[in-house]
């Protein structure tokens, strides 16, 4: 099963100098199986699969015209959606549901979590957030909350724009709160996109992941760059498309 994780940075139909089209075309070109979107809009996916969407976040008139922070795919009819996860992670960042492949269920959580300002400026008053606090809380309540639920399922795939490079550099620093708290989380996964700032595809700091439970094996990584052959800039992320097989196939 081939997946393909990426932040599109809002690509739509009305984006200049043809933004849009490379986007789409640049999706297809990977043919993939499961598609997870970050800051996205439903049209950019393919039309011959089925796509859910997370819950609105508050970002305003990209919503309202049909963009939400996260966004999945499938070649084949999802269930079992769920939107929430936990009422402790912030709304419109998380998205969970199962597929059947090959005959086998699995399980896909595409995550949008808090960048590092999110929700710092004085304009939130009482609601106001310290750096990083927002990404702290998210991941708390995916490891208190939402994992221990599928803790011992196999065919697990979290997924999205996770906002930290790993190992991390200096967004956010060695052994910082938000990264200890990272590690813990997915301490039962495999995060098969971490050191990828060694590919010479990426031209900055790559922080949209991919982890998977230990029962997947990795068959191939490619990494893709946000820019066009033409030298377009399509995204301010890079994206990443693996190939993988369960251990039972």
């Amino acid at each position: 099963m081939r997946v393909l994780n990426w932040n599109t940075e809002w690509a739509g139909p009305r984006s200049r100098n043809g933004r849009f089209e490379k986007v789409t075309e640049t999706i297809a070109r990977f043919d993939p199986d499961i598609i997870c979107l970050t800051e996205a809009r439903p049209e950019t996916m393919p039309g011959d699969g089925h796509t859910i969407a997370s819950d609105l976040s508050g970002a305003g008139n990209i919503e309202n015209r049909g963009g939400r922070k996260v966004l999945l795919w499938s070649r084949f009819d999802w269930t079992n959606v769920d939107t929430l996860g936990s009422p402790r992670l912030p709304e419109g960042r998380y998205l969970r549901a199962e597929t059947e492949a090959a005959g086998q269920i699995w399980s896909i959580i595409g995550m949008c979590i808090p960048y590092r300002n999110y929700r710092v400026s004085d304009n939130w008053g009482d609601k106001r957030l310290g750096t990083w606090v927002g990404a702290c809380r998210y991941l708390d309540a995916l490891r208190e909350d939402v994992l221990p639920q599928i803790q011992h399922r196999e065919r697990n795939i979290l997924l999205g724009d996770f906002n930290l490079q790993i190992p991390p550099k200096n967004y956010p620093h060695p052994n910082s709160q938000v990264d200890m708290k990272r590690r813990a989380t997915f301490a039962d996964f495999r995060i098969v996109t971490s050191h990828a700032d060694s590919d010479p595809v990426l031209d900055k700091p790559f922080i949209d992941h991919i982890a998977l439970s230990y029962d997947i094996i990795l068959k191939s990584k490619n990494y893709f760059s946000r820019r066009f052959a033409d030298g377009d800039v399509l995204s301010d992320h890079n994206g990443v498309v693996i190939d993988i097989a369960h251990k039972a196939d």
